[in-house]
């Protein structure tokens, strides 16, 4: 069984997810329709933004990801060696 502690992040982490995934969809999807003098593009960065943030935060997030994998397997070698000998 979870704690109430662990429903609480879990609860926020979701809520999150949510607001940025509706600000985002709002942002790449509808924002380019609206008139650039409308007052709701003062709360969106420049579009551009909207296709190269994602990437820079794929590309980082897979860096990470394979630096994880990296340094887990040499270690797990460097575990066997030292076995082995």
């Amino acid at each position: 069984m979870s704690t109430g502690a662990d429903k609480l992040v879990g609860a926020v982490a979701f809520g999150a997810a949510w607001v940025i995934f509706i600000y985002y969809t709002l942002w790449a999807i509808v924002m380019p329709f609206v008139d650039e003098d409308n007052a709701l593009q003062q709360y969106f960065p420049a579009f551009e933004y909207a296709i190269s943030l994602p990437f820079f935060v794929l590309v980082v997030g897979l860096v990470g990801i394979v630096a994880f994998f990296t340094y887990a397997s040499a270690k797990q070698k460097a575990k066997q060696a030292k076995k082995a000998t």
